[in-house]
């Protein structure tokens, strides 16, 4: 994952940012305890998100406690940790090796080959205790490797892909309001892909890597914005819409920060930046 699903940290209550924090080191806990230290350094802000978004709807066995560890080393933090904590600690080392192999089959180089070698053994460990998962997600990195090889400019088909990845990869731990969750896991993720690709695009022009929207940038900027933008507002409103019909048990203010004004925040940011800037 990317890291485009945290809070807008002035918009939080104090104790709301406090159980926000908790979620994301109880994962960074539960990578230590299962995965050990390195694969702390890749955890993503996304999956600390998915973590307190399923624990908010349902009744877990959430455990609190504190914790010290070498980024606070003189102070202990408190943490949250139930079975969501642990699920996407283990999810975010998929997520994490994915990302590995993507850059290697981008750009090659010593970097890369490296870090799969690093994490392989983690992610190893990972593919005997969740072979759906993980061949969920294999068998989309060798879908999205076909249409970029084709040269796909289809990135709404693209992120349908990476949205039902996530609602498959998921659908195990998804126990309430089965069918909203799932949806919502399903626009969350067409949404992180669609902005991705947004947010890259000049960088990727410039280093003439791949991405789906740059033809349609390159061949009519005005109207690339317009049907962009349309298409990722549209993600949005499902978004506020599925939220809305949800039933929460607990953070719900962390939820509504993250979902309705975080990331309609973070879009119109980057809209902002494309309206003044070109792709040469």
């Amino acid at each position: 994952m990317i890291g485009y699903l945290k809070p807008k940290v002035d918009d939080l209550r104090v104790y709301e940012y406090k159980q926000y924090r908790s979620f994301y080191c109880g994962v960074c806990v539960e990578l230590k305890k299962h995965q050990g230290e390195l694969p702390r350094l890749l955890l993503s802000n996304d999956v600390a998100f998915f973590a307190l978004l399923l624990s908010s709807l349902a009744d877990t066995n959430t455990v609190e406690t504190t914790h010290r560890c070498a980024l606070h080393a003189y102070q202990k933090k408190p943490i949250r940790l139930n079975t969501y904590t642990k699920f996407m600690a283990d999810m975010n080392v998929i997520f994490a090796y994915g990302k590995i192999q993507d850059n290697l089959h981008d750009e090659g180089g010593m970097k890369a080959r490296t870090s799969k070698l690093v994490y392989h053994r983690n992610y190893k460990k990972i593919c005997k205790e969740y072979p759906n998962e993980v061949k969920c997600f294999e068998q989309y990195t060798k879908r999205l490797h076909e249409m970029e090889s084709a040269n796909c400019t289809d990135y709404i088909e693209l992120g349908k892909l990476f949205g039902q990845t996530l609602r498959d990869m998921f659908n195990q731990v998804i126990t309430v309001q089965e069918d909203s969750v799932s949806k919502l896991f399903d626009y969350l993720g067409q949404w992180v892909y669609c902005i991705d690709a947004l947010d890259d695009l000049v960088k990727d022009a410039k280093e003439h890597a791949f991405n789906p929207m740059l033809a349609a940038y390159q061949e009519d900027k005005e109207t690339f914005l317009k049907e962009v933008e349309q298409h990722i507002n549209s993600l949005l409103l499902q978004i506020v819409y599925l939220y809305t019909e949800m039933d929460f048990v607990d953070y719900k203010g962390i939820v509504f920060n993250i979902l309705c004004i975080a990331i309609r925040e973070k879009t119109d940011a980057i809209y902002k930046r494309y309206h003044c800037t070109t792709c040469d």
